[in-house]
């Protein structure tokens, strides 16, 4: 629809509020919330307001009066809402909140503020006309996994870190690093990388190494590999997320899980190589306590410019 432009605004606005609706359904339904995103409006403003008539609900949100009536009565019959009937005037009733909606809401709120936290992301992520955020906000949103990644801040437990052991996991391994090197250094791609991303048994694991991928709801988002490099130095490569779930703090417990591999198999210290313009990538390994080797002469790939060390013990 975007080749259509102004002309399918309407269409582009429904697209992506049904797309919203769905993706906050699931979560909701992940955290066994008995509520339906399209209830929230509703809910909210008799949170806010205690009691109000259709009318006055019709006219606060702005929606139709029919449309409002449809959903009062399905949230009626699912005993979210009350009706109470004015005493003075028996042709007039006030909707308020149940004690169900009441609780639900208040075990809402926590995943309300992530729901609302996770989208300002995106909206932050789009500049220029109207238009041109539309467009932007569509590719990055429509595409990612908007629902995944709320979930995941809801419950990080569900990360899975493991050994790499079956074919489909040594191919998610190279994929997802073939992808982050296309992206940063495409034309710097070296026998060296196509070796350890190709064959990680015979580079890595043969050689005392581990290579581990981490997965959220089967799908394999992150990797890294460690290697023993010389007496008690363990080498730590091929670290990365997938874009898509970059910003949730899972490189920090990728990060955190190889330098305790690294001490399971005996280093005394933690190595590895990087380039200075990968600022963030360089920031995670000094805030968990990497240093720049000064002495740093050679490099294992022509790309790396810089190699640095954490002492994991004494």
């Amino acid at each position: 629809m975007e080749q259509f432009g102004i002309l399918s605004l309407g269409s582009r606005l429904k697209r992506l509020s049904d797309y919203l609706y769905s993706e906050v359904q699931s979560i909701y339904t992940s955290q066994s919330l008995k509520i339906s995103s399209t209830y929230f409006p509703i809910l909210r403003l008799l949170q806010q307001a205690e009691a109000l008539s259709v009318v006055e609900i019709s006219e606060q949100l702005g929606l139709s009066h029919p449309a409002v009536s449809k959903q009062v009565a399905k949230m009626l019959k699912e005993g979210l809402l009350l009706k109470v009937q004015d005493p003075h005037d028996q042709r007039r009733s006030s909707i308020s909140l149940s004690e169900l909606s009441k609780q639900e809401m208040l075990r809402a709120e926590p995943i309300l503020k992530v729901i609302g936290e996770e989208l300002q992301r995106y909206l932050d992520r789009v500049s220029g006309s109207f238009l041109q955020q539309l467009e932007l906000l569509e590719g990055d949103l429509l595409n990612g996994p908007y629902a995944k990644r709320v979930i995941y801040r809801l419950n990080p437990e569900q990360l899975v870190i493991r050994s790499c052991n079956t074919v489909k996991d040594f191919k998610a391994f190279k994929q997802l690093n073939l992808e982050w090197l296309e992206k940063y250094f495409c034309h710097e791609i070296y026998t060296k990388d196509t070796q350890l991303l190709s064959q990680p048994q015979k580079y890595i694991g043969d050689l005392g190494g581990v290579v581990k991928v981490a997965s959220l709801g089967g799908e394999v988002i992150g990797a890294y590999y460690v290697l023993p490099h010389l007496t008690h130095e363990i080498e730590l490569g091929k670290l990365a997320v997938t874009e898509a779930y970059q910003g949730l703090g899972i490189g920090e417990v990728l990060l955190s899980d190889a330098m305790n591999e690294a001490k399971e198999l005996g280093g005394q210290r933690l190595m590895l190589e990087s380039h200075t313009s990968l600022k963030p990538a360089l920031n995670l390994y000094r805030k968990a306590g990497f240093i720049e080797d000064l002495d740093a002469d050679r490099f294992s790939v022509p790309r790396a410019n810089i190699r640095m060390i954490k002492q994991l013990v004494g």
